[in-house]
């Protein structure tokens, strides 16, 4: 069976369809909460990033009004009308500077309102050094946070990876009280983005793709239970190993997604496709009272080399069909929050990996290009245009010059004037470089104020170690910080499965020192298996935060003589172990489309254990028995066939 048909839940979608294959491991709420009035809210802000995939060809979508000679010249087939013809650009706004004015695209009049609303800003020109024209390197420039030069070109990690990494250090893969949700989310493409991966174990967002998530719990659950690691050399065990990978990388935040967003709502109807679906979904999950940071949702469609506009008419085909989908959703959105009473939360922005050529190709469509422009959508704005208009005049090789703005220095402003970054998370996002080129597009009464900053907890950690004794009899923790203010206390804590902690040591902190300080405990009855160990950092006021997770595996022989049989049954099976020490286990039976079957509670004895499993209303076929006890270190899986 495909994987996507496997995945794929019976019943009508009614909202954005989405699929488990991202790795949740970062939750937005910081324990630090800002209290003071000036500060209020801006723990509760969002960032929604818009992709829009392939290319966006800005000359149609920004048109420079006073250069329309030039522009008309450069695309006789494929140009605007202009505004005073049917179906001409809409002029959009003629208090600017004649050789600034612009015309909007036809297609985007639901941008026209909003502008006029002062919820739309227009960044002109915006690229980066030395734009790569390939789809796939310059969107993973735009998403690592590089550029064309040569020690910009090879990043290796996502740049909203970087941020959510610093601003929120200790998180991944720990859901709980304080900080229930993944940091970021992705939505619309199945491919996980760069954008959220960081240097370390974990990935910063989620992807949902192609589930509807009111059965994204549903999902997880029935494909849940025991976890397998011995797949066997086949197709089923090709799929059982993706299925396994599908639960282990979404079960985490599975519940509480689905909680939010059957908790949320949405006050408008949007247009019924992908993109707005996206949209409505990412407004339901915030007014569910997800604590989400950044979420990215994708529209693709712009790689316009043949057939951009239609023939007779160049206000409408392909392109102005993006357009207009676009438009009509964002604008859906942003009244949505409006009703919700989530509007002065939430900025949108827009970004393309490249823009296209000036002139047109012959085949109605327009070749790879360099300059872009980008939007921002809320009430949280100052409406208007930053920047001027591209220059016709400057074309060489047939490209445009001289970008304006480059895309690092939208997404810095964004970070620290809307989301509260501080300096030292804009220089661990690498982008330092634009501190002191923020772009003014967002009003001054929402600016984040400096001393509103959302820094991380004022301990710097230096490393934090788990290493097994040379024994294999105890563990010895280690951690180093470079310094600590106003610290109270470390808590050691330990974890059979990598979610649910349990403190078993407290260390007293140094409590303010510019000087480094080493420490020390002692884990002297480790669990045979994986145990996964944090430290809790607690400052003086009880807020704390976490660091990393590090695993031990202590390797057991705790069970043996482990077998099941009869291979080929048609009844029963029986499954027969010796084990080393009575505790809990658990055993499911998998079909070979990955169903779950049957999941049975185990009560392990000391010594000899048989258990026997009815099969007398299975259907002929391939099946899988999982076993898992963490207290006994064993994860396996055994096949038989029902016939």
């Amino acid at each position: 069976m495909k994987r996507r048909k496997f995945l794929r839940l019976s019943g009508p979608i009614a909202f954005s369809p989405f699929v488990l294959n991202g790795i949740p491991y970062k939750t937005f709420a910081t324990p630090n909460m800002i209290t003071t009035l000036n500060c209020e809210g801006i723990n509760e802000r969002v960032l929604v990033l818009v992709q829009m995939a392939g290319g966006n060809d800005g000359v149609n979508t920004i048109i420079p009004i006073e250069q329309y000679d030039a522009y008309a010249n450069l695309r006789p087939s494929i140009g605007i009308a202009p505004s005073s013809a049917a179906n001409g650009y809409i002029e959009l706004d003629n208090t600017l500077a004649i050789e600034d004015q612009v015309g909007l695209h036809p297609g985007m009049q639901a941008v026209k309102d909003l502008y006029d609303s002062g919820k739309v800003n227009i960044i002109q020109a915006v690229s980066y050094d030395l734009q790569n024209r390939s789809h796939f390197k310059s969107t993973d420039l735009y998403l690592s946070g590089g550029d064309g030069t040569p020690a910009n070109n090879n990043i290796q990690t996502g740049w909203i990876g970087r941020f959510l990494d610093h601003q929120y250090p200790g998180a991944a893969g720990n859901p709980n009280e304080l900080m229930p949700d993944p940091l970021g989310i992705q939505v619309g493409d199945p491919k996980p983005s760069l954008g959220f991966h960081t240097g370390g174990e974990h990935s910063t967002g989620i992807n949902l793709t192609g589930q509807n998530p009111e059965g994204f719990f549903d999902l997880v659950s029935e494909i849940g239970g025991a976890p397998i690691n011995d797949f066997p050399n086949s197709e089923y065990g090709e799929e059982l190993e993706f299925i396994m990978n599908v639960e282990n990388s979404t079960s985490s935040y599975a519940e509480r997604i689905s909680t939010v967003f059957e908790q949320g709502t949405n006050a408008i109807t949007y247009p019924n496709d992908n993109f707005a679906n996206q949209l409505k979904t990412v407004a339901r999950l915030i007014d569910g009272g997800s604590k989400t940071k950044i979420y990215l949702v994708n529209i693709g469609g712009f790689d316009t080399h043949a057939n951009q506009t239609d023939a007779t008419d160049p206000s409408i085909g392909a392109h102005a069909n993006l357009l207009s989908r676009l438009s009509e959703a964002i604008k859906a959105f942003q009244d949505d929050l409006n009703a919700l009473g989530h509007e002065d939360r939430v900025l949108t922005v827009t970004f393309s990996e490249f823009g296209r050529k000036p002139g047109e190709n012959g085949n109605l469509g327009t070749d790879h290009g360099t300059l872009a422009p980008m939007f921002v959508f809320g009430s949280a704005l100052n409406g208007g245009v930053t920047g001027t208009n591209i220059d016709l005049s400057n074309i060489i090789n047939g490209q445009l010059q001289n970008h304006q703005h480059d895309y690092r220095q939208v997404f810095t402003t964004l970070l620290q004037d809307w989301l509260g970054a501080d300096d030292e998370a804009i220089f661990q996002t690498q982008f330092e470089a634009y501190l002191g080129s923020k772009l003014p597009f967002i009003n001054n009464n929402f600016v984040v104020d400096p001393s509103c900053y959302l820094a991380p907890l004022p301990v710097e950690l230096s490393y934090f170690t788990a290493i097994l004794s040379a024994d294999k009899e105890s563990v010895v923790l280690e951690w180093k910080t470079a310094s600590e203010e106003n610290s109270d206390r470390f808590e050691v804590q330990r974890s059979l499965d990598g979610e649910n902690f349990e403190t078993f040591a407290i260390v007293t902190a140094a409590g303010n020192s510019s000087l480094p300080s080493r420490y020390t405990e002692l884990d002297d009855n480790p669990h045979p298996g994986t145990s996964y160990y944090r430290l809790k950092q607690v400052d003086r006021n009880e807020d704390f935060t976490y660091s990393d997770i590090r695993a031990i595996k202590i390797e057991t022989e705790s069970l043996e003589s482990f077998r099941l049989y009869p291979s080929l049954a048609k009844f029963d099976i029986n499954l027969v172990f010796n084990a080393s020490l009575a505790t809990t286990a658990y055993a499911r039976i998998i079909d070979a489309n990955g169903r779950s079957m049957q999941y049975q509670t185990l009560n392990v004895k000391t010594g000899f254990n048989k258990f026997n499993f009815a099969i007398d209303q299975y259907p002929s076929g391939n099946y899988f028995l999982a076993f898992e006890s963490k207290t006994l270190g064993q994860n396996k899986s055994l096949p038989f066939v029902v016939g």
